[in-house]
């Protein structure tokens, strides 16, 4: 029996034995319902709290916004902060914290902003926090507004603020920062090293990930589970299969291949054409989770075989893994990539009758393929509907509906996003620069392409030769 589930049992015998509970017992028996994500014991306690009139103590309100937030019921948590008479900065951290852990990071800044408002003190829990929040929504401003408080504020950078901080400007791709942060920190952990070695990988930095594990092992770190799936995700993009090979071997001697070192395996083999390989790093995992037959789905999406990817599709809701967003995009993307684009609508019509909410990528993934495919018009209309829909587009679903814009009907179209380019700041992009100037020069405006060619900051081959 769990330690969590022991300390309920007492606490139930506690009420048995007619003793009355204080702001000792109650917070601790709230935190052993967060832990477990036993909500109904919760609740009970809550409605036992109600009806002894004991839940006006800050204390225990705190712990009840706490569990409700671990638990992922926001809307209770929020309740109970709002009829609060006093809040102090527990539960102001506590009710940020439990939006940040449930993807509601607009509403974190929010009643960051509230906080501050309020004149609450704020503490590297709160800057962490906001920190996280930013990073997810990928808001710059915020982010910086965070990291400048916490330095006013005199808060010590230690590895809980200072891994927010790498995880920031990792997200953000200020790799410069995320390094001058790790080089301020004083005591680094193994979360601090992976967070930066994680950074370098994600920005396509595979070398200087490579170096700074053999740093981290000179510094007399041991490696885990998520050095090694960075490790191996930097093999992949170098294609040093190789190392990556020796990477697999030394996973296996030290028993870390573990379900996401095992994904990284998958892509890594993958993307070395090994596809045998990656099925059989799949085949021999023990335990198998919705990564993990995601990232062969992935693969061979990637690799074209659509045959497989379907197959693979119906077997694990066979075994009862349900398909999410990323199962989805991958399907669409095997689909479009053998030319099935019938194939691929109607799996887009089962995704949303499935109560999938399609994302940037699914938007983007089928723009692009339709495109691709020779079909412009209908790339266009799926471009309009993503922002119907409120979805962002982003620099690759706007490279993709560029590609749609083939004539002069779809000019005024190619203008607007032009504009939009524009807005955003995204015209040093080399890939929208490119398209730009594509576009204009296939609806017949040579004027205006040689106008963003001569524009462009970064003037390539490809730009070049696209005008």
């Amino acid at each position: 029996m769990k330690l969590n589930e022991q300390a309920l049992i007492c606490y139930c015998e506690f009420l048995e034995n007619g003793f009355f509970p204080d702001n000792f017992v109650i917070p601790s028996a709230l935190k052993a319902c967060a832990a477990d994500q036993f909500l109904g014991f919760g609740k009970g306690i809550h409605g036992y709290l109600i009806k002894v009139g004991f839940d006006d103590s800050v204390y225990v309100a705190s712990s009840l916004v706490d569990m409700y937030g671990k638990c992922g019921v926001l809307e209770d948590a929020k309740k109970v902060f709002d009829e609060m008479s006093e809040r102090n900065v527990v539960v102001w951290n506590s009710m940020i914290v439990g939006y940040v852990q449930n993807g509601m990071n607009e509403e974190a800044i929010q009643l960051f902003y509230e906080m501050r408002t309020e004149g609450v003190e704020l503490t590297r829990v709160t800057m962490s926090s906001l920190l996280s929040a930013s990073a997810n929504l990928g808001v710059v401003e915020e982010g910086r507004q965070g990291h400048a408080l916490a330095v006013i504020y005199g808060l010590e950078m230690g590895n809980i603020l200072g891994s927010s901080l790498i995880n920031f400007y990792s997200k953000i791709g200020w790799v410069e920062d995320a390094e001058l942060e790790f080089s301020r920190m004083v005591e680094k952990d193994a979360v601090t090293w992976n967070l930066l070695i994680s950074c370098y990988v994600q920005n396509g930095l595979a070398e200087n990930a490579v170096n700074m594990c053999r740093y981290m092992r000179l510094h007399g770190l041991r490696f885990d589970c998520v050095t090694m799936a960075s490790l191996i995700s930097a093999c992949a993009d170098t294609g040093d299969i190789k190392f990556g090979r020796e990477g697999h071997c030394y996973c296996i001697r030290n028993n870390l291949d573990t379900d996401v070192v095992a994904a990284s395996m998958v892509n890594m083999y993958a993307k070395s054409k090994e596809i045998d390989n990656a099925r059989r790093v799949f085949e021999y995992s023990v335990e198998k989770d919705l990564v993990l037959w995601n990232a062969l789905l992935a693969a061979y999406a990637e690799l074209g075989l659509s045959g497989r990817a379907l197959e693979l599709f119906y077997q694990m809701q066979l075994q009862g893994y349900h398909p999410n967003v990323i199962t989805w995009n991958s399907i669409l993307l095997a689909l479009l990539r053998n030319h099935l684009v019938d194939e691929a609508k109607n799996m887009f019509l089962q995704m949303r009758s499935a109560g999938i909410e399609p994302n940037v990528i699914t938007w983007t993934t089928l723009i692009t393929g339709l495109a691709q495919n020779g079909l412009a018009l209908e790339a266009i209309l799926f471009f309009q509907q993503m922002q119907e829909s409120g979805v962002q587009p982003n620099t690759v679903s706007l490279t993709g509906v560029l590609l749609a814009c083939i004539d002069m009907t779809s000019l005024l179209l190619g203008k607007s996003i032009h504009g939009y380019v524009m807005r955003r700041c995204y015209e040093s992009s080399i890939e929208i620069s490119t398209s730009l100037v594509d576009m204009y020069a296939k609806c017949g405006c040579i004027s205006h392409a040689r106008k963003v060619s001569n524009m462009s900051s970064d003037r390539r081959f490809a730009l070049y030769n696209a005008t």
